[in-house]
């Protein structure tokens, strides 16, 4: 399956939306853009609040914004400490966090599925994909995003996932990051390595073999990604992410950062 042309999108600055209060990914720009992303995929799934689930959701930067446009929100993640800082984060009758497998949740109930920086972490991140796709009912909409393998993020970081497969090897990554006033927003657990390095070839494969279709495709960011993970994002103005956006926006996706999919089931 080739991949669908990638549409442009506008950079979304600090404070640029009104959910964006309910974040602690408001100062991240990789972070908040992927989030704007999300929220305008779902603003083309149809008017009205809608029934989300979002699987892997960390500590809940994602979801509670969400559910401050009034959509009702499922959040799962399998790290109960970030479930527990999620649910203290939480003021929604809206949404609703749980520390459960995806297995144990029903998927045919929601009209959208958020499933954003989680495949990557997934050693059989096909069989993930395969069940999700088995337990949508007809219309229901995924949205996935992952990071591109290749980009220069990722290539440069791979040291630190090998380094992430073990325990003290998270802490030397968590203290380095702490020392450089680098934060994880996503989530509160440390062991996280990226397991698969994704190109845009691979992503179409999984999806095709697991029958999904794409319907929209946008891919956002450079170089940023990098400085973002090991540089606290609150020391430089606004107009350099806001500058490497735009770069990205012209050049090639296989080229980008992250890649944002909105994608149905193939009916049959």
């Amino acid at each position: 399956m080739s991949m669908i042309r990638p549409e442009s999108f506008e950079y979304t600055p600090v404070g640029g939306a009104p959910y964006l209060q309910h974040t602690a990914f408001d100062k991240s720009p990789c972070n908040r853009n992927r989030l704007a992303c999300i929220v305008r995929m779902i603003e083309a799934c149809g008017q009205g609040p809608k029934n989300i689930l979002e699987i892997g959701c960390g500590n809940g930067n994602i979801a509670i914004p969400i559910a401050s446009l009034g959509h009702r929100v499922k959040a799962i993640d399998a790290h109960g400490p970030s479930i527990e800082i999620a649910k203290g984060r939480n003021r929604f009758p809206n949404l609703q966090f749980e520390h459960v497998p995806l297995e144990q949740v029903e998927l045919k109930d929601f009209d959208v599925i958020v499933l954003t920086e989680v495949l990557e972490h997934v050693p059989r991140c096909g069989d993930m994909l395969g069940h999700i796709s088995r337990g949508m009912r007809p219309g229901a909409r995924l949205i996935l995003t992952v990071p591109n393998g290749w980009g220069i993020a990722e290539f440069l970081l791979r040291p630190s996932y090998a380094l992430k497969r073990w325990p003290w090897g998270a802490r030397l990554v968590g203290g380095i990051k702490r020392i450089l006033a680098a934060r994880d927003l996503t989530t509160s657990n440390e062991q996280t390595p990226h397991v698969h390095f994704f190109t845009l070839g691979r992503v179409a494969r999984l999806l095709e073999e697991n029958d999904f279709s794409p319907i929209a495709f946008r891919r956002f960011f450079w170089a940023w990604a990098l400085l973002e993970t090991f540089l606290s994002q609150e020391k430089f103005p606004d107009k350099l992410p806001e500058r490497d956006f735009h770069l990205s926006q012209h050049l090639p996706a296989r080229m980008c950062a992250l890649w944002a999919f909105l994608l149905e089931k193939k009916a049959g």
